[in-house]
């Protein structure tokens, strides 16, 4: 039996590039559609709780229509865990620790890119932290096909 994927948890690093990105991507195309029985939220596995999402990713977030702004980090928790029916990483090495840290995890994590429409499903999103403009436009296009060809997964299911 498939179960019913309702709550949706994007985990990467530091929870303020990359899982922000999808977590925020997400909540916006799903309530263009008008879905009401669909969450997202984002955690980290190295997070600094109470960080802020990096200006670079705030002002790329932002141009996609995004608004990033009052985005604070979390940690990945047994809690989040547990209440999650799908946990999607950036990388294979976090599914592999969130697996160790969490075994309850096991069924329900997938990369990211697993969703992805273009390009290799298999491959990591990679980290714009520290890194140019460039970086992060990229890394939010990546993830953008990843969590569109999530949606469209959802909506046909």
């Amino acid at each position: 039996m498939i179960r019913k994927i309702a709550n949706i948890l994007f985990v990467c690093t530091g929870n303020i590039c990359r899982s922000p990105f999808a977590q925020g991507l997400f909540t916006k195309i799903v309530a263009q559609k008008g879905l009401k029985d669909l969450t997202a939220d984002s955690a980290g596995l190295l997070a600094l709780p109470g960080n802020s999402v990096s200006y670079l990713a705030q002002r790329v977030a932002a141009e996609h229509g995004v608004d990033l702004t009052e985005h604070k980090a979390k940690s990945v928790s047994k809690d989040f865990v547990g209440q999650s029916d799908l946990i999607l990483v950036m990388e294979k090495s976090q599914e592999d620790s969130l697996l160790t840290a969490f075994p309850e995890s096991e069924g329900k994590v997938l990369l990211t890119r697993h969703f992805a429409r273009f390009g290799s499903r298999r491959r990591d999103i990679s980290d714009p932290y520290g890194l140019e403009y460039e970086a992060y436009r990229f890394c939010f296009l990546d993830i953008e096909d990843a969590v569109s060809g999530l949606v469209e997964y959802l909506l046909s299911n």
